[in-house]
């Protein structure tokens, strides 16, 4: 009996740049394809259609002394600090290992290296020694950002850099991140679900929706003129310490699946927008720009804007 072959589009269509010295957050619920596109920008998975441009070279076609050189130029911080540091190498090795294999740095000249990177990071180049056990979660991730730092990199792929830890620590981190784009120019791709995160270290803020792009903005604008009734919806379920500010729109039902999209607009089975409409229905809604460098893909959008 022959199996029938199902097609999954985790990401579908999405397109959008980050510039230098930047940070763009994408947002979205889990299973949106927000990791999907981190695992491509970081050469982990390929796209079978459409292109990954870093300084105009399509990033999936190089080869060679220039594949090498992107590779020391995109870094990742990834989610979990306890299980993306080798429990076996000590701190000062799992920091100097890609100095070791892309400079073939060794010596005295390592161990000053690895010192400074602790440095930056804000702990003692004595803790060299150490093994990833002996640390909390947040030094943790502190040695983690060490080892991206390492080559110099130009951009950063921060995968949810703070769900992983202690409310108490989270800020140190991201106060951290900031500082570090600053003194080193610094790029950054955060993927994120918390808005609060996003909105504290974000410039440019991308909203997913079951793979696809929906809302796409400045971070000012994005808080302050939503137009896509699911990014209101995200931003109306954050909590807030007073109770006499309304609760905004609110979605129910479940996420929709990828294996299953529904038709026309993937997110109308949810819409408090929706009134049965044939058009949200039954077409794709165009990705326009509403505003400068605003861009969203909503057939309702004039009926968002007015029940802001």
């Amino acid at each position: 009996m022959r199996r029938s072959t199902v097609v999954v589009r985790a990401v579908d269509g999405v397109s959008f740049a980050v510039d230098e010295g930047t940070t763009f957050a994408l947002v979205g619920e889990s299973g949106c394809g927000k990791t999907t596109i981190a695992k491509n920008v970081l050469l982990l998975e390929r796209p079978t259609q459409g292109e990954i441009k870093f300084e105009g070279k399509n990033i999936h076609q190089l080869r060679g002394r220039e594949l090498k050189e992107y590779k020391r130029t995109v870094q990742a911080v990834f989610q979990d600090p306890y299980s993306s540091l080798n429990p076996r190498m000590q701190v000062k090795d799992i920091i100097g290992e890609p100095l070791r294999v892309h400079e073939g740095m060794g010596g005295r000249r390592l161990q000053t290296r690895v010192g400074e990177l602790l440095e930056n990071v804000g702990l003692n180049p004595v803790t060299g020694g150490f093994f990833p056990h002996q640390f909390s979660g947040g030094q943790r991730q502190r040695i983690a950002i060490a080892r991206a730092l390492a080559l110099r990199p130009r951009l950063i792929v921060l995968d949810e850099p703070v769900s992983g830890l202690d409310v108490s620590i989270r800020a140190q981190i991201l106060n951290l991140l900031v500082d570090l784009q600053h003194e080193f120019g610094l790029s950054y791709l955060l993927i994120s679900h918390d808005l609060a995160i996003v909105e504290h270290m974000s410039h440019q803020v991308g909203v997913m929706y079951v793979g696809k792009m929906v809302e796409l903005a400045r971070k000012d604008e994005m808080f302050s003129e939503t137009l896509h009734p699911y990014t209101k919806a995200l931003l109306a379920s954050v909590p807030r310490p007073d109770p006499e500010i309304p609760m905004g729109i609110t979605i129910s039902g479940e996420v929709a699946s990828p294996i299953n999209p529904p038709s026309g607009c993937r997110f109308h089975p949810r819409c408090p927008a929706y009134q049965e409409s044939a058009i949200c229905r039954e077409q794709d809604p165009e990705w326009r720009e509403i505003a400068p460098q605003h861009w969203t893909a909503c057939h309702k959008v004039e009926s968002a804007v007015h029940q802001q």
